[in-house]
């Protein structure tokens, strides 16, 4: 190198640190130019087709971050003044540009190119914090490389050398922004954009917080109009034509108008649930695969398609499948051919002789009769009064309250008029009135508003489906749209759409608040909305076709989510950001076509056929997600640490047999699942550097051990999966998880290995769902059990959970009793709020804790608790005299299963003091469950006193009574119990299960009782039990359900032993075990069906 170019270097250097350093002073003025980008990008993302939410995240962190030495590289103070001035400039056009895009495709255009814009300085962002903490790091690493205005030694590796080139290029791209927005904002000439000035948003959630809401769910039905259709619809599927083996029904209407609805309930029918063996549910969509289908009503029939992959194959596999049973009830939702029935399902159906209802959904009548169904139920419209009580019931939750205005009811009228007598617009409407006030002034303004004139959509999203979507916050809208990169009727799930929608970017952090609880609040409010159904167990919700067809129509210049190609689909200007695939067939086509692009975001992969490679990650440069799932991938390439913007890395049940030590690389990392990884025994030891990580998800991959530093990771709020090792050179220590402030749910396994002490879970303030695994293994003499025993113990002891815990399970501790923490005295103190226990295969403990107590408990469990003989009052709440007033307050489910040496349950004698109960016992518990306790003589006397709805028992060898019970119990199941003689005293019985209880003799009558099932594939003939009831009883609504031996189903035919009873039942339906005979009967309407040959039995009429 010569003189005079090591002058220029040293130069251009001390230039660099010295503009560096004049950036400091500068910070507070560029504090203020960033808080008015942050306002422009706000505005921005309230307008535009698909809001970047992530990048108004980007700049508030950047606010931050500026005035730390990692932004110092920049030195590009000229550059952001300038960009923030055009900004601001451009930031009044962008609402009148969003009325026009519909319309003029040139404004659309310009939006397009200003969302790239966006999202390149997104990037740059990004590429400044990476970059600057790597010149950080290596400055801290070699603590006399910091930069100095003076450079000497020409051999020294200074950091500032590097800083340069960085420095400029950083700055080169910055000015290139520039220039793009500046002609970005000179073309906006041509448009004479309106000026209108907004307020910024907040990202509040509006209506709902989670945290705070029992039910997010309107449970209002629509009317007596549905409940009547799927009564008689169900009615006319089991009785109508029965000589015919197969038959299909349909329900049409247009979108919207709740088919679905109708169909849901004629599927959970207590009729059908009872009459099919079989219930299938399958949503067909219009473009669902022949191959995709045929393995799902496979699926649905408990077979497997194995290998095949060809249609006729499956056809061969499906007819297989249903012929083992003896009746089917297949709904097909949403079908829009003919083909779907005529050409792929109907011959394998049919060519058995499976008794089949088909139930079909689709809006159009043609398809219907192609179809060749044997009737067609068209779904009408809600009258004006009926669209008035839905609304209304909706918007004012609360059926008794009077509106607050006497002009509201007028302006209803008039509102859902404008819907058509459609139920999912009503629902929409009534989720943006339900965010208003409740005056005649609001009420106007969405009777008002533009979109209802909008008639650049397809005709079924117009109006008040279009405006359900304007009315969200610009937060809300690109949740909502994102929901659209699901295939067509997915299950949605609400944990997982949270963290995705962390890892984009969409939530901002707030002081106090974690951001997936208030991801969560935001898909709360997107079901109270209604823009999202939520399924039962409120985990997950699916999305109506309507809507996401709006989200796909709205978000197609930059999303793709199917089958096509995605050459053909995207035909705009902008490149795809977003891109799902489950389909094996175009995935890999689909995902090289997009890399091309070099503007891939986020890749949602499910059970595709998918690989990784070098160079397909070179083009995936700018990820921010990629959730690559259930893929066959087996090697992680070393490139993945180039991906430096990445986010979110779902490896779940992948083959991955290694995670190279490059990941140490992706710095931005929030969420990293590696979940039943089987072939992952180590992480690499860069894991420990990844410091914005906030879920490490290790659950069932069989790992050795976790690479030391873990407690560095002090963003972490879930970490499950965590490994207990003995090598303390290379692994994590338990003490390590102590400085984990912020973590809510933790799971440790191999816990026989910790050290006592280890470990103070009462300093993780935040902690509220924690399982803890001791690995089972059998000791080699009776001294080391007894160590291992006292170790436990010792362990458990100082295991203090923290007041927060809500959830807790333990397994294969080995220790002889449980911790002192859990004794009567102080376990409710230290877990106020605990709702769900879990106690399973405990070998040692000869007695349960104290349980009753706990004020919060809704879920029970205990399980393989192999040294427990008795279960005695002890277990309410500490004894008789330390009995609370009220004992297990909240408990919903017990559950008591693989106790081998359990032969008392006692509870009850001291509930009662002169006649008055002297405390309440359950007092809300629906379902008690009792599995594989072989000596277990009786149930407690004071079960009783419980409010216990239901009652199953399993496998209770020495039970030989069940009575007394709790006079709400409406269901009982009694299975393979084979000493139980008596049934007795339950006067509110409707559903009776008995299966294999063959020393039972005596049932009590219930008149109440509308559903026997019976199973007993070995009795010659129907006991004497049954026979005595089914002919004392007093008939209603009852359905007598049978599996049998081939000669029990005869004698109850026409000429048999058991047909003047049956004949006086309202209805049977009878399998034979083992074999395909059957037999259905209705008193009324008369049915006889059976194909039973021989002797007087072979008839079908009705």
């Amino acid at each position: 190198m010569t003189s005079q170019r090591r002058e220029e270097d040293c130069s251009d250097t001390a230039a660099g640190v010295e503009e560096m350093i004049a950036l400091r002073d500068i910070i507070a003025d560029q504090n203020q130019h960033l808080f008015y980008q942050q306002q422009f990008i706000s505005s921005f993302s309230s307008a535009t087709a698909q809001p970047n939410r992530a990048l108004v995240t980007k700049m508030e962190a950047l606010s931050s971050y500026v005035k730390e030495e990692v932004i110092m590289v920049l030195g590009v103070k000229g550059e952001l003044q300038k960009l923030q001035q055009q900004m601001a400039s451009i930031q009044s056009l962008l609402k009148d540009a969003e009325k026009r895009k519909l319309d003029e495709s040139s404004v659309q255009n310009w939006l397009a190119q200003l969302k790239d814009f966006m999202y390149d300085a997104d990037d740059i962002i990004d590429l400044c914090r990476f970059e600057g903490a790597q010149l950080l790091l290596l400055a801290d690493q070699n603590p006399a490389s910091k930069p100095s205005p003076v450079c000497c030694g020409l051999s020294s590796p200074f950091p500032c050398f590097r800083s340069v080139p960085l420095r400029h290029e950083i700055g080169n791209r910055v000015k290139e922004l520039n220039d793009r927005l500046g002609q970005i904002y000179e073309n906006r000439r041509m448009f004479k954009f309106e000026r209108i000035n907004t307020k910024p948003e907040t990202q509040n959630s509006t209506l709902v917080n989670s945290r705070h809401t029992s039910c997010l769910v309107d449970e209002y039905v629509v009317g007596r109009e549905v409940e009547e259709s799927a009564n008689e619809l169900a009615e006319l599927l089991l009785t109508e034509e029965v000589q015919q083996k197969c038959r299909l029904f349909a329900v049409t209407g247009m979108g919207g108008i709740g088919k679905t609805t109708l169909a849901t309930k004629i599927f959970n029918h207590s009729k059908i649930q009872a009459e099919f063996q079989l219930k299938i549910w399958v949503c067909v969509s219009e473009t669902c695969f022949d191959i995709e289908l045929l393995q799902q009503v496979i699926r649905g029939a408990e077979g497997s398609s194995g290998n095949a992959a060809t249609k006729s194959e499956l056809q061969t596999i499906l007819r297989d499948s249903v012929v083992s049973a003896k009746s089917l009830f297949l709904v097909l939702d949403d079908v829009w051919k003919a083909d779907v029935w005529v050409d792929l399902l109907r011959v394998p159906l049919q060519s058995t002789k499976t008794n089949v209802r088909i139930l079909v959904t689709t809006r159009k009548e043609n398809v219907a009769r192609e179809m060749n169904a044997s009737r067609i139920h068209p779904v009408l419209k809600l009258s004006r009064e009926r669209s008035w009580d839905m609304l209304r019931m909706r918007v004012f939750q609360d059926r008794q309250e009077e509106l607050v205005d006497s002009g509201l009811k007028q302006i209803g009228l008039q509102i859902v008029e404008r819907c058509g007598g459609l139920p999912l617009a009503i629902k929409a409407i009534a989720g943006v009135l339900a965010g208003k006030d409740r005056t005649s002034k609001e009420w106007e303004k969405v009777l008002r508003d533009d979109a209802w004139s909008t008639t650049e959509l397809p005709e079924e999203l117009r109006g008040a489906l279009y405006l359900s979507f304007t009315d969200l916050p610009s937060h809300l809208k690109q949740c909502f749209l994102y929901c659209s990169l699901y295939p067509e009727d997915a299950q949605l799930s609400r944990s997982e759409l949270s963290r995705l929608w962390v890892a984009e970017g969409f939530v901002a952090e707030q002081k106090d608040s974690l951001m997936e609880d208030l991801a969560e609040d935001y898909f709360n409010e997107l079901v109270w909305r209604n823009l999202l159904i939520l399924n039962p167990g409120g985990d997950t919700s699916t999305m109506h076709d309507l809507f996401r067809s709006l989200a796909l129509l709205w978000s197609k210049d930059e999303s793709f989510c199917g089958e096509a190609s995605v050459k053909t689909s995207n035909t705009t200007l902008t490149k795809i950001r977003r891109l799902s695939l489950a389909d094996n067939k175009t995935a890999a086509e689909s995902l090289d076509s997009v890399a091309e692009q070099g503007a891939l975001r986020t890749l949602l992969a499910y059970d595709a056929n998918l690989t990784l490679n070098e160079e397909t990650l070179r083009r995936l440069s700018h990820l921010r997600v990629l959730h690559i799932k259930s893929t066959p991938i087996k090697i992680l390439p070393d490139s993945i640490g180039n991906l430096v913007h990445l986010r979110y890395l779902d490896l779940d049940r992948t083959n991955i047999t290694a995670i190279p030590e490059s990941i140490a690389r992706l710095t931005n990392l929030q969420f990293l699942n590696i979940c039943k990884c089987r072939n992952l025994t180590k992480l690499p030891n860069g894991i420990t550097q990844l410091h914005n990580l906030r879920r490490l998800h290790l659950y069932n991959t069989p790992l050795i051990f976790i690479p030391k530093g873990i407690g560095k990771l002090q963003q972490l709020n879930e970490l499950t999966g965590f490994v207990v090792s003995n090598d303390n050179l290379i692994s994590s220590k338990l003490e390590e998880l102590n400085s984990l402030k912020q973590i809510r749910m933790l799971s440790i396994r191999g816990l026989e290995r910790a050290q006592s002490g280890a470990m103070i879970l009462r300093e993780l303030p935040q902690l509220s769902d924690l399982k803890l695994f001791f690995t089972k293994f059998d000791s080699k003499s009776e001294r080391t059990r007894m160590e291992d025993e006292n170790t436990a113990e010792k362990l458990f002891d100082d295991l203090i959970p923290p007041r927060s815990l809500e959830e807790l399970g333990i397994q294969g501790f080995s220790g002889r009793r449980f911790p002192t923490w859990m004794s009567s005295s102080t376990f409710e103190a230290y877990t106020p709020f605990l709702t769900r226990l879990e106690l399973t295969d405990i070998r040692s403990c000869t007695q349960l804790p104290p349980l009753g107590h706990l004020p919060k408990l809704k879920r029970l469990t205990i399980e393989k608790l192999s040294a427990v003989k008795k279960i005695g009052e002890e277990f309410l709440a500490g004894g008789e005299n330390g009995a609370t007033l009220i004992a297990f307050p909240k408990l919903e489910i017990l559950r008591i299963c693989a106790m081998p040496k359990l032969e008392e349950w006692c509870f009850g004698e001291g509930l009662e003091q002169n006649g008055a109960i002297r405390f309440e016992v359950m007092p809300c518990l629906q379902q008690l469950i009792i599995y594989d306790t072989p000596l277990l003589k009786q149930l407690p006397q004071g079960l009783k006193y419980t409010a216990m709805k239901k009652l199953g028992i399993w496998k209770a060898g020495s039970l030989r009574e069940l009575g007394n019970l709790p006079s709400q119990t409406e269901e009982l199941g009694i299975h393979r119990n084979p000493n139980l003689l008596k049934i007795c005293h339950l006067p509110a019985l409707r559903i009776l299960h008995v299966m294999e209880c063959k020393a039972l003799s005596c049932v009590e009558r219930r008149d109440e009782l509308q559903l026997l099932s019976f199973e007993d594939a070995q009795m010659e003939s129907l006991p004497e039990w049954l026979l005595n009831l089914l002919q004392n009883q007093t008939f209603y609504d009852f359905l007598l359900d049978m599996w049998c031996s081939e000669r029990s189903l005869r004698a109850c035919l026409k000429g048999g032993s058991h047909w003047d009873i049956i004949q006086n039942i309202p209805r049977v339906i009878a399998y034979q075990a083992h074999g395909s005979g059957f037999f259905r009967y209705s008193k009324k309407p008369f049915i006889y069906d059976t194909n039973i040959v021989g002797d007087e039995a072979c008839e079908r009429t009705s």
